[in-house]
C-alpha cells in the first residue's frame, strides 16, 4: 500500500495509509507502550542472476521497537531493526581466481577449479570446470562429489553440463557445468561449507567455499518504506521534534531462517512466523532489537515438518467449522465459538503448541516470561480420567460392602460372595472387551496392494500432461524432492517405462509382424481410421489419436507431422476410384491410390490480374507455397508452369473463371452430361444455373460439396469451382470417346 499511486518514499506513501495505525492501534499509534514491532508481508518479484523475472515470492518484514527511531531523552538510545524473515533466501558468491584443488593433490594435469556457489533456498549450486590430459584416464563423475555444512554431508547431487567430454586413456576431457545439492529445510545458508570433488580425497585439498548474505535490492526498499513511513507517522503527532529515518534504514536483519522446500509454502511460513511472534510481549519484542542477527536466527523459526503439521491441523478444525456452521445454520465464526466450546479449543490447539517460542526468547534476553498460558485439554480427554477415577472408587466401595455383610451372618456372606462374584465377572468381561476394542483399534493396518507393472513408454510420457505425470510419480513412488518441473517428472519415469518389442529387421516375417502389430493387432478400444480420414481430419483430433496410440511426436508439431506419425497405423482405403484408359475400359485403381482433389486452371494472363489472396490460395493446392515473407512475383512465378494448359488432377481442360457470354454452348453442354451423370436430387443443378444463382447459395454448394476455395473469395472463384466440381463428375461418369 505504501507504494500505491508510484510513490517515490516511505513519506509519499504515508498519505495512502494516513489513518491506519491511529484507527487500529488507538491514539498512541505505533509509538505506544503496548507496540513491541508490527510485521508486514512483502511480495517480491524473483528475478535470476540474469536479470530475468521468475515467479512472486512471499516473506516477512518485521520493524522491531518503532519508537526506537523517536528523540530519547534518556542516556542510552533505545534500539530499532528491521527483521527480514525470508524463508526462501537468495545469496551467492563468485571467486576470482576460482577455487582449485588437483586430483591427489600433486597432479597438476588433472585439476577442478570452482567459479561460483550460491544458495536459492534449500538448494546449493556449485559452479565448477574440471579438465585432464588423458594421462590417468576420463574424468571422475563429479556426480561423486559431496559437499559438507558442519556435522552434515550431502551426496548424491544433481548434474547439469554444459561442455560434456569425459575423456579416456590418451585422449584430454573436459566438464564444465554445475552440481546441484538438495540440503533439508532447517540446514543455515551462511557459513563454510567444504566440497570434495569426485569424492572424499579423490581432490586435494579439500575446497573451502564461505557464503554471506548481503540485502538485495527489495529488502533495501522495505526498509526505507518504512523508515519514512515511521517519520512521517511521528512528526505528524510532534512536529517540533524530527524522526530519525536513517536509523531504521540502516538496521536490516537478514536472519538465516529455515527454509522452505517447495514452491508454495511461503504464506504457510509467513503465517507461521507471526504465530510465534504473537507469543511474546511488547517488552520481549523491543529486547529484540538489540540483538545481534546470529541471535535472532538462533530462535526456533519454524521448519517445513512444522508448517506441514499446521496445515494439517488447519485443515481438520476447518472441517469442524464447516460442521458447526451447518449444524447451528450461521456462518460467523464468532459466533461459532461462543456457542461450542470444544470448538473453540480445538481452533487454539490448531493454532498453537505452547509458549515454547517465548521460552526461548526468554532464555535469550535473560528475563523471566512471567505467568505463561497452558495448553487448554480438550472436555473428551477430561471426561475419560473422570471415568476412570470413578470406576475405581465404585471397586473400593463395593469391596468395602462386601466385607461388612460377611461379618453380619453366614447367609449375607454368602449372598456377598456371590454378587462378588458376579461383579467380578461383569468387570472381567468389560475389560475383556475393552482390551479386543483396543487391539483392534491398535491393529496394524492391510499393507497397501503394490501398483501395477508400468505399461507406458518413453512415447506415452511425452503425450501425457504434467498432472497425469504427478499422478504416476505419486503412484510409483519416484516424486522428486522439492520443487518439480515437467522435465524432472519425465526423467524420473523414463527409468520405469517399458520398451516396445523388438523385431528382428531383415525377414519378410518381420515385416509382416510390425505390420500386424501396428494396424491389424491393435486394441478394440482405441479408434480406427483410414488413410482417406487422416487428409480431412483437423489437427485436434490428430493430436488426440497420436496420445491415444502413443506417437505424440515431440516439440512443436505441424499437421503433417501428426499425419506422418499416424499414417503405419492407418487402414487402407476401402472406396475404389474408377478411371478411365485411353481405349476407353475402365479399370478399378487398388486401395492404396488417394483420391485426388480437382487443381484450379488459369491462363498465365489471369495470374497477371490475379489478387494475392487467389495466388496464395493456388500455390497452397500446388503445393507451391515458399517458406517466410513472399512478394506477388514469387507467387506467380511459381505458377505460370502451371498455367495456359490447365492442368489438373483428372486432366481436364480448362475452364474461363467466369461463364461469360463466349462460354455458353460449353456450358450447356457439359450441363447436360453432368444434369445426366448427377443423380437426380432435390438440390442438384446444372451448369446454366450458377448464372442466376446468388452468393449465398453459391457458398452453401461450395460448403456442401468440400469446393470451397481458401481466402476471400468472388462470385465468379464460386462459379469456377463449381464448374471444376461437375467436370470431374463427367469425367468419372463417361470416357473420352463420348467427351
Amino acid at each position: 500500500m505504501l507504494q500505491k499511486g508510484h510513490a517515490s518514499d516511505g513519506r509519499a506513501g504515508h498519505a495512502n495509509v494516513a489513518n491506519w495505525a491511529k484507527r487500529r492501534l488507538g491514539k498512541g499509534g505505533l509509538f505506544a507502550d503496548q507496540v513491541g514491532a508490527f510485521a508486514v508481508p512483502v511480495n517480491e518479484l524473483l528475478r535470476d542472476y540474469m536479470g530475468r523475472q521468475q515467479e512472486k515470492h512471499w516473506w516477512l518484514a518485521v520493524l522491531v521497537n518503532p519508537r526506537g527511531g523517536c528523540p530519547n531523552q534518556g542516556p542510552v538510545q533505545e534500539g530499532v531493526s528491521v527483521a527480514c524473515l525470508d524463508s526462501f533466501a537468495r545469496t551467492g558468491m563468485r571467486y576470482k581466481p576460482p577455487r582449485r584443488a588437483l586430483k591427489d593433490g600433486t597432479i597438476e594435469a588433472y585439476s577442478v577449479e570452482i567459479s561460483s556457489f550460491s544458495r536459492s533456498g534449500f538448494v546449493a549450486l556449485v559452479g565448477f570446470r574440471a579438465q585432464g590430459d588423458g594421462s590417468l584416464g576420463p574424468l571422475v563423475d563429479p556426480r561423486l562429489s559431496r559437499l559438507q555444512f558442519g556435522h552434515r554431508i550431502i551426496k548424491e547431487p544433481e548434474l547439469d553440463l554444459k561442455v560434456r567430454n569425459y575423456g579416456d586413456f590418451g585422449v584430454p576431457g573436459v566438464l564444465e557445468g554445475t552440481l546441484e545439492f538438495a540440503f533439508d529445510s532447517s540446514t543455515r545458508i551462511c557459513g563454510d561449507y567444504m566440497l570434495h570433488y569426485g569424492g572424499v580425497a579423490e581432490y586435494k585439498p579439500a575446497i573451502k567455499l564461505e557464503l554471506r548474505r548481503e540485502p538485495n535490492q527489495s529488502q533495501q526498499q522495505v526498509s526505507r518504506l518504512l523508515a519514512g513511513y515511521c517519520g512521517k507517522e511521528w512528526e505528524l503527532a510532534n512536529p517540533e521534534t524530527p524522526y530519525k529515518d536513517s536509523l531504521i534504514a540502516g538496521a536490516l536483519q537478514l536472519a538465516d531462517t529455515p527454509q522452505q522446500e517447495s514452491a508454495h509454502d511461503c504464506g504457510f511460513f509467513i503465517l507461521e512466523q507471526v504465530l510465534r511472534l504473537l507469543q511474546l510481549s511488547p517488552t520481549a519484542l523491543r529486547s529484540l532489537a538489540q540483538r545481534s542477527t546470529e541471535d535472532v536466527a538462533g530462535l526456533p523459526w519454524p521448519a517445513q515438518r512444522e508448517v506441514v503439521k499446521r496445515k494439517k491441523k488447519l485443515r481438520e478444525v476447518t472441517a469442524d467449522l464447516f460442521v458447526a456452521a451447518r449444524r447451528q445454520g450461521t456462518g460467523d465464526v464468532e459466533v461459532l465459538l461462543k456457542q461450542d466450546e470444544v470448538l473453540r479449543k480445538k481452533l487454539l490447539l490448531a493454532m498453537w503448541e505452547g509458549p515454547y517460542f517465548a521460552k526461548a526468547v526468554a532464555n535469550l534476553i535473560g528475563m523471566d516470561p512471567g505467568p505463561l498460558p497452558e495448553i487448554p485439554t480438550l472436555p473428551k480427554e477430561e471426561e475419560a480420567k473422570k471415568h476412570e477415577a470413578e470406576e475405581e472408587s465404585e471397586s473400593d466401595s463395593s469391596a468395602r460392602s462386601s466385607s461388612s455383610h460377611r461379618s453380619s451372618s453366614s447367609a449375607s456372606s454368602s449372598r456377598s460372595r456371590k454378587r462378588k462374584h458376579e461383579e467380578s465377572r461383569s468387570r472381567s468381561r468389560k475389560r475383556a472387551r475393552k482390551e479386543r476394542k483396543e487391539g483392534h483399534g491398535h491393529r496394524a493396518e492391510r499393507p497397501a496392494r503394490p501398483p501395477p507393472p508400468p505399461s507406458f513408454t518413453k512415447e506415452d510420457l511425452q503425450g501425457y500432461p504434467s498432472k497425469t505425470l504427478r499422478n504416476l510419480c505419486v503412484q510409483y513412488k519416484v516424486l522428486p524432492p522439492g520443487m518439480v518441473e515437467r522435465t524432472d517428472l519425465l526423467k524420473a519415469l523414463e527409468r520405469l517405462a517399458i520398451v516396445k518389442h523388438a523385431v528382428p529387421a531383415g525377414t519378410a516375417a518381420a515385416a509382416k509382424a510390425v505390420g500386424d502389430r501396428l494396424a491389424g493387432a491393435a486394441r478394440p478400444d482405441l479408434p480406427s481410421f483410414t488413410t482417406d480420414d487422416l487428409d480431412t481430419m483437423p489437427i485436434s483430433k490428430l493430436k488426440m489419436f497420436c496420445i491415444q496410440f502413443g506417437r505424440l511426436p515431440s516439440g512443436s508439431l505441424e499437421k503433417s507431422d501428426l499425419k506422418k506419425a499416424l499414417a503405419p497405423l492407418a487402414k487402407p482405403s476401402t472406396k475404389p476410384k474408377q478411371a478411365f484408359s485411353g481405349n476407353g475400359t475402365a479399370a478399378v485403381h487398388s486401395h492404396h491410390h488417394h483420391k485426388k482433389r480437382a487443381l484450379p486452371s488459369f491462363t498465365a494472363t489471369e495470374l497477371d490480374t490475379m489478387p494475392i489472396s487467389r495466388l496464395k490460395s493456388y500455390c497452397i493446392q500446388y503445393g507451391k507455397m515458399p517458406h517466410g515473407p513472399v512478394e506477388r512475383t514469387d507467387l506467380v512465378a511459381l505458377l505460370k508452369p502451371f498455367a495456359g494448359a490447365g492442368v489438373g488432377a483428372v486432366g481436364a481442360p480448362s475452364v474461363p473463371g467466369a461463364l461469360g457470354p463466349g462460354s455458353a454452348a460449353t456450358a450447356t453442354s457439359f450441363g447436360s452430361q453432368a444434369s445426366s451423370a448427377k443423380p437426380a436430387e432435390a438440390d442438384s443443378f446444372v451448369l446454366e444455373d450458377l448464372k442466376t444463382m446468388s452468393m449465398k447459395t453459391l457458398k452453401t454448394f461450395c460448403l456442401k460439396h468440400k469446393v470451397m476455395p481458401h481466402g476471400p473469395v468472388e462470385k465468379c472463384d464460386l462459379q469456377k469451382a463449381l464448374v471444376l466440381m461437375l467436370l470431374y463428375h463427367v469425367v468419372q461418369g463417361q470416357s473420352d470417346a463420348t467427351l
